[in-house]
């Protein structure tokens, strides 16, 4: 708990009665390698704070191939905002791909926090807008970019949890085959 709230300190002064209320509807929990956390068609609106390990979102098709969305590593939130914002069951998995510490907080009781605190509700709002355009950049990124670029991209985000993550994860999560990223990474490393 002592991670969210250093993370939230860092641009919000917290109460003591805001912090009292905050460890009140949080639940810490520690995460073994390849726990689902969230499965999909789950009506559960929950949002996860990452205070270590690193989780990944992901949509399976019904041929069951994997589409990574989002990599969340410390200090970042995930969830399935679909589900959040609308009454959709999830379409999104969230697994953790290492022993993870994180944070649960259930939507509605993170609502009634933000009606009783709004400065912590604006906070978390600035949080969702820097995700919805880091999301935003990505999509562009998957549309525009060739594969050595997208994986380029990836390295300078996420090179410490490129020796974690499986090459397929990592393929997925750039929209790419693992052959390609085996290509990329040749070539890569000839030039």
């Amino acid at each position: 708990m002592k991670e969210l709230i250093e993370y939230l300190e860092k641009s919000i002064v917290l109460s003591d009665e805001i912090i009292k209320d905050l460890k009140a509807i949080a639940i810490e929990r520690n995460i073994e390698k390849g726990k689902i956390i969230l499965q999909a068609n789950s009506s559960r609106k929950i949002q996860i704070f990452v205070a270590s390990g690193c989780l990944r979102a992901f949509y399976k098709t019904e041929k069951g191939k994997d589409h990574t969305l989002q990599f969340a590593t410390k200090n970042w939130w995930i969830s399935d905002y679909m589900t959040l914002f609308n009454n959709d069951k999830s379409l999104l998995s969230i697994e953790s791909l290492s022993h993870s510490k994180i944070i649960l907080i259930e939507q509605s009781k993170l609502e009634e926090l933000f009606s009783k605190y709004p400065e912590f509700g604006l906070k978390h709002g600035m949080n969702l807008q820097n995700r919805i355009t880091a999301l935003q950049k990505r999509i562009f990124g998957l549309l525009t970019l060739s594969a050595k670029e997208k994986y380029e991209k990836f390295i300078e985000e996420y090179e410490i949890f490129e020796k974690i993550i499986p090459n397929y994860q990592i393929a997925s999560f750039l929209g790419i085959t693992p052959e390609s990223l085996s290509r990329v990474r040749k070539e890569i490393a000839n030039y």
